[in-house]
């Protein structure tokens, strides 16, 4: 694709535009696929930092944990750290955009007790002539926002603040440069990047890298990139992977005298399916692939430089470029006090609403005759779109508790019997009642005609195509050990969806190596499936609910060993008046923890010279190792020599 979107600092402006407006739709889309799939992040907070950003004393790091923890996100844990207290914070998706950050928190904190936030603005330096600098979007759609400025002359100094600060929320110093980036970004939640200028040649090209091309990353990792990778070039090739890690080409280093400084915007959606992709996960990507407002790129950018100026007031700075083609759009909610009220269940006043929108800095405005508000969140609050996000705002910092308990209202009429549901516990109904158990296994395995894309583990990167395939291993192991039953049939199903290329449906297989009940269709293995769809198709619509499962028997729970079992069988010849629950008493009577279960009998008969003959059989397991022969041995000696003293000859 031909440039899109360049800058050329001499000029002052764009060079060339194209129609962005669709792009901007994808991306939105890519957003919402994004914020589906991804977990809560953890972010560090530390509690001096935090102070920062007040005049008056926060409540104490316990107090604050339980305010933060009942009305914006769970702390998993605070520990003291010297003279700090660092706050172990799991931020959810939905927050992410804006609160993996201490100026996020710190604005959260503000909102939750009402305590006023300082406004800070740091000195910034006078613009001044520097060299030239070309940027260009190749990839508009994956960039929303790109902007850089040539810092020239610097020659920083370490700062003992910033090392603490860094440390105190476990990440490393690495130099005056890169820890300015970091505690920016640490600060305020934009991730920053600064090239050495010397080491870049030509200009600065955001683009999709070419099949085959390098980076050798600021932690040494050799990375071969693919077509569908973004990057930031230069003529020469990669700098950076976009977004995520920097390359060693133009690295800063201790004598680095001139940068050039990048505050950009991805797409949050390309940004996670790339660190996915390459295994690489870093503080940048994490902010990005969350979508944080394009907004924050430019304060990012002055916090930057704003920084770099205190530690070395003789640096040249130049323009900022600053591309920008699609900006954020202002968002407008209309809500009306009375639709939050029954939202929550709970009568806010106009007054308590003002007041909580004042807090979270959502700037209103009244519509008297509608009586309604018109709602303009911050840019940085991309979270907030509908009105149902609003009264959610409102109940949280207002307090879940206030809310007051009130019963359920009551439903006359009974609800609509779901067919499919109805035959499918119909069909469980008779299979309980005749004795079967259902198991229930994995929707995924070895091979199938659905392939996972990114899969558990090897035996998983399929979805399953029937039932069979993982109901034939359950019903294989639960044959293998019916000696450890009471009845040695196993009566087994499954319900459960299976998937193939033309669709999914709804599947029974059930166990056939018994003579309960009599099945038609293909039995394979002793297993039998049919399509449950196809056969619930032809049905008739059911009235009413009668599904009666028969209650399960008041059994006490008893933990299994998971160490093999040894059977053995003892046959042996006794008077015919002797009942087999004599000789069950007097094996018995041999003291082992060994012995599984009671010998059960499984042969009875009596020979031509009157002789009774009874056959047990024995299974021997331990709960903590695997039994040996010559250990069972032992024990059968035992028994044998208690049959002799009974006067009964062994077989």
């Amino acid at each position: 694709m031909s440039c899109v979107i360049c800058w050329n600092i001499k000029e002052k402006g764009p060079i060339r535009t194209e129609p962005y407006e669709s792009l901007f739709v994808e991306i939105q889309g890519n957003i919402s696929k994004s914020l589906f799939f991804v977990k809560y992040k953890i972010m560090l907070i530390s509690y001096k930092w935090l102070q920062s950003y007040f005049e008056k004393k926060l409540p104490a790091p316990e107090k604050l944990v339980e305010l933060i923890t009942f009305s914006f996100a769970e702390v998993e844990s605070f520990e003291k750290k010297g003279e700090d207290t660092i706050l172990d914070i799991k931020v959810l998706p939905d927050r992410a955009c804006y609160a993996l950050s201490h100026r996020g928190v710190s604005y959260e904190v503000s909102a939750i007790i009402g305590l006023e936030r300082k406004i800070f603005k740091w000195p910034q330096p006078i613009v001044s002539k520097v060299r030239s600098l070309n940027v260009c979007i190749e990839k508009p759609e994956l960039c929303s926002r790109y902007m850089a400025r040539v810092i020239e002359n610097i020659d920083p100094k370490a700062q003992v603040w910033v090392r603490e600060h860094l440390e105190a929320i476990g990440q490393r110093s690495i130099s005056p440069i890169v820890d300015g980036a970091n505690i920016v970004m640490f600060d305020m939640g934009q991730p920053l990047h600064a090239f050495d200028a010397d080491k870049v040649e030509g200009d600065i090209v955001v683009r999709l890298a070419k099949k085959g091309e390098k980076i050798i990353t600021l932690d040494n990792r050799d990375v071969t990139l693919d077509e569908e990778t973004l990057i930031i070039a230069d003529e020469k090739g990669p700098l950076a992977i976009a977004g995520i890690k920097g390359g060693k080409k133009a690295e800063v280093s201790s004598s680095t005298k001139n940068l050039i400084l990048e505050s950009a915007n991805f797409n949050a959606s390309h940004i996670r399916k790339t660190a996915e992709r390459l295994g690489i996960k870093t503080d940048a990507s994490k902010r990005f692939e969350n979508h944080i407002s394009p907004e924050l790129a430019s304060t990012g950018m002055d916090d930057f430089t704003a920084y770099l100026f205190e530690i070395d007031k003789n640096i040249k700075v130049g323009e900022i470029i600053d591309i920008y083609p699609k900006k954020q759009e202002e968002r407008t909610i209309i809500i009306s006090e009375e639709y939050i009220s029954n939202k929550l269940g709970l009568k806010i006043s106009s007054e308590q609403i003002k007041e909580v929108l004042s807090r979270l800095l959502i700037e209103f405005a009244e519509e008297a005759e509608r009586k309604e508000l018109v709602l303009i969140p911050p840019p940085f609050r991309i979270d907030l779109n509908i009105p149902e996000d609003i009264a959610e705002e409102i109940g949280r910092i207002v307090g879940y508790d206030k809310i007051p308990i009130t019963s359920l209202p009551k439903i006359n009429t009974f609800p609509k019997i779901t067919k499919s549901f109805y035959y499918e516990w119909k069909i469980r109904e008779i299979l309980v009642n005749a004795g079967f158990s259902e198991v229930m296994t994995s929707s995924f395995t070895e091979r199938g005609e659905v392939e996972i894309e990114k899969p558990l583990a090897e035996d998983k990167k399929y979805t399953r195509p029937d039932l069979r395939i993982n109901f034939e291993k359950v019903l294989a192991m639960n044959t293998l050990n019916t000696p450890l039953f009471d009845n040695n049939k196993v009566k087994i199903f499954e319900i459960g969806k299976v998937f193939t290329k033309s669709g999914e449906h709804l599947s029974l297989a059930i166990s056939e190596n018994n003579d309960t009940i009599a099945f038609i269709g293909e039995n394979k293995k002793g297993v039998s499936e049919y399509n449950l769809d196809e056969i619930i198709k032809k049905l008739p619509e059911p009235k009413n609910w009668d599904i009666s499962i028969s209650d399960i028997e008041d059994k006490k729970f008893k933990p299994f060993s998971l160490y093999p079992f040894i059977v053995r069988d003892i046959a042996l010849f006794v008077p015919v008046n002797i009942k087999p629950e004599e000789v069950i008493k007097v094996i018995k009577e041999i003291k082992t923890e060994l012995i599984l279960k009671e010998p059960t009998l499984f042969d009875d008969f009596t020979n031509k010279e009157g002789k009774r003959s009874l056959a047990f059989r024995m299974i021997f397991q331990s709960m903590n190792k695997t039994l040996s022969d010559s250990e069972v041995n032992e024990i059968m000696k035992k028994i044998y020599d208690k049959i002799k003293e009974k006067g009964w000859e062994v077989r």
